[in-house]
């Protein structure tokens, strides 16, 4: 990643008296995997749609490749958008679809179809060129959208939730496939989600949205174990978040009192804290340890199992305290399988300092 390939400065979008993307700066990296993300309305759609020309700001300027684009056609942007619904011609052959751009830009027929079929065999799908779209499977009617949009070499690629309709164990496959073709092309993707493990697997930045405004930007790790705020750390991951007082500081050592009782948590970045603050922290639900027995040593605090939800090799448990406050935990199923769980089982659940996160102000 070398420059600037994407800029959004000052972009607001207005539907009406409706804000739906406010006061919008954003750099994209030449080259990069950028992934949006965010609940249903928080503007990440209509972002796309801005950039892929669909749409045009009502104040601000999109910049790519440093020209302004604000007022650019589609077709004259060379950002094409893969759709949800794939929006596939299911008049055309498979090798006609993947035609379609080339068609358009006046490329003569054995040119278009020796290039077609490039990239019908780049996406292992050759063998069903003169098939319908009928008659593929959704897998094989992702990789036909792909093709179409990437036979044109554009140097950015929109998608928009590309994966949604797709069987799991198709997704993790169509992972694998867009990943290695951002990086062996070498090409921008700009990839809006609402699949936390999708932006998470494949992205090498992701921008987190929240009624139209842009709540975090960072790199997965950074967003999932530093939220940079509260709606971060609930919308990522699986996250307990605790409210307090600040009772000591100490050259980045915190001790609070929370419902939890007293916490203490290490190597604070925050703006310095003074007693009686008012703080907010999280600890992530894959940093309690669990043992049946209370530690030797450590924080630690009994707990009673009250659910237990098996997801593959991961186990999700939700414990509450004596005080009636509540826990998520995920542990892999071999550490589970030893403590021999049932609905009330006491547990006692410890932590390390260095797993409390204390929330920016």
């Amino acid at each position: 990643m070398s420059q600037a390939q994407i800029v959004f400065e000052d972009v607001v979008k207005r539907f009406g008296d409706t804000v739906a993307v406010e006061k919008m700066n954003l750099s994209v990296e030449q080259g990069e995997f950028l992934a949006i993300m965010g609940s249903s309305g928080c503007g990440k759609t209509t972002t796309l749609r801005m950039l892929a020309g669909l749409e045009s700001p009502s104040e601000g300027e999109i910049r790519l490749n440093g020209e302004r684009i604000n007022e650019l056609k589609p077709s004259e942007r060379e950002t094409p958008l893969v759709w949800q619904s794939l929006a596939l011609f299911p008049f055309l052959s498979v090798i006609e679809n993947v035609e379609f751009g080339l068609r358009m830009r006046g490329i003569e027929p054995a040119e278009r179809k020796r290039r077609a079929m490039v990239w019908l065999e780049r996406m292992e799908i050759a063998e069903f060129a003169e098939r319908q779209i009928d008659q593929l499977s959704g897998g094989q009617k992702q990789r036909v959208a792909l093709a179409r949009a990437l036979v044109t070499e554009p140097p950015v690629l929109l998608l928009d939730e590309p994966l949604s309709a797709l069987d799991a164990n198709l997704v993790v496959r169509m992972q694998g496939v867009l990943s290695r073709l951002q990086k062996d092309l070498g090409i921008t993707f700009v990839y809006v989600t609402h699949s936390q493990s999708e932006a998470f697997a494949m992205a090498d930045r992701v921008v987190i949205m929240s009624q139209g405004k842009i709540e975090q930007v960072g790199a997965p790790l950074e967003v999932y174990r530093q939220p940079a705020s509260r709606f971060v750390a609930e919308f990522v991951g699986s996250n307990n978040i605790f409210t307090g007082k600040v009772a000591q500081t100490n050259a980045g050592q915190v001790q609070m009192d929370t419902a939890l009782g007293v916490i203490h948590a290490s190597g604070v970045q925050t703006a310095p804290l003074e007693n009686g603050e008012d703080i907010e922290v999280v600890i992530s639900a894959d940093n309690f340890e669990i043992d049946a027995v209370p530690p030797e040593n450590g924080e630690a605090i009994p707990c009673n199992v009250v659910s237990e939800e098996f997801i593959g090799t991961v186990v999700s448990l939700l414990l509450e305290t004596e005080s009636g406050v509540e826990l998520k935990i995920q542990k892999q199923q071999r550490e589970i399988a030893e403590l021999d769980l049932h609905i009330g089982t006491t547990l006692w659940v410890s932590w390390s300092p260095d797993a409390v996160y204390v929330l920016p102000k």
